[in-house]
């Protein structure tokens, strides 16, 4: 359920997929995964969620708003909120005067992405770190029904309400699948969302490009009396006693606080301090 160790930078317009590692023993992101860009939303989001999907919600509004921004149906002028300062400091993807910017993509106001593109980026990054800041720490999540996996990853464990985990609804705020504890100080830096089950990577929505990437790992070991409990990651196929074998749906970050890498970063960026050889 998580990233590795990155590799080289890729050009704005190359696809970005491949396979990360990282040498840390039963890590959830230290094991090899994969990684990709998406295809188009507008396909994915109407299978999932249908036109008549619409709820609304108290972390940021209605969420069928969000799914139509993302598919690019409505790019819209602005989503109402100012963001003048969410991604300051990012001069690898940022411009200054007539100066092209270069290097990967980690700001929703690089000039490489469309207009529809940032504004659906702004949208899911919004609306989620509402929902991030709703269930502000462990006890919040654990009344809300969410149940962590007893995981460290990165110093981060994940909390996974199983019922939002099939529920025919792709990112939406307001049924996050997964969300991302810091595990020294309890408290709730991340989210993370899951396709349906049974979809892989050549299902994964393109919500804006090279900025909001995708992964899936290996298959994983979960335990047989506590579905998201993580026990190990498969070893030619086969699993401990007491676990059994499944995989996980492509995944997506959105984190609380700005990251180097950006907001959609994985795990392994979260806190980096440089995203010079930042790709997915």
């Amino acid at each position: 359920m998580v990233l590795a160790v990155q590799t080289a930078p890729l050009t704005p317009t190359a696809a970005r997929t491949g396979t990360d590692r990282m040498m840390v023993t039963d890590d959830p992101e230290a094991l090899p995964h994969d990684h990709g860009i998406g295809v188009a939303a507008d396909g994915v989001h109407g299978e999932a969620h249908g036109d008549a999907h619409v709820h609304t919600d108290s972390v940021g509004g209605d969420a069928a708003h969000l799914h139509a921004v993302v598919a690019g149906t409505t790019p819209g002028t602005s989503d109402g909120h100012d963001h003048g300062s969410a991604d300051s400091g990012h001069t690898d993807s940022g411009h200054t005067g007539g100066t092209a910017p270069t290097g990967p993509i980690v700001s929703v106001d690089d000039p490489r992405l469309s207009p529809a593109q940032q504004q659906a980026a702004r949208t899911l990054r919004d609306r989620t770190r509402a929902a991030i800041a709703a269930l502000p720490n462990s006890a919040a999540l654990t009344a809300a029904g969410y149940v962590s996996s007893g995981d460290s990853s990165y110093g981060m464990s994940h909390w996974t309400k199983d019922a939002f985990t099939n529920d025919g609804r792709e990112l939406d705020p307001t049924r996050v699948e997964t969300f991302m504890v810091h595990i020294a100080s309890g408290r709730t830096i991340g989210a993370m969302y899951l396709l349906e089950p049974g979809k892989t990577m050549a299902d994964v929505p393109d919500i804006a490009g090279e900025l909001t990437t995708w992964h899936v790992h290996d298959p994983i070991c979960f335990s047989n009396t506590a579905r998201w409990h993580f026990v190990s990651f498969a070893k030619n196929g086969g699993c401990p006693a007491g676990s059994h074998v499944r995989l996980v749906p492509p995944m997506m970050h959105v984190w609380l606080e700005d990251q180097a890498c950006g907001p959609f970063t994985g795990s392994e960026g979260h806190g980096a301090t440089t995203c010079s050889s930042h790709s997915h």
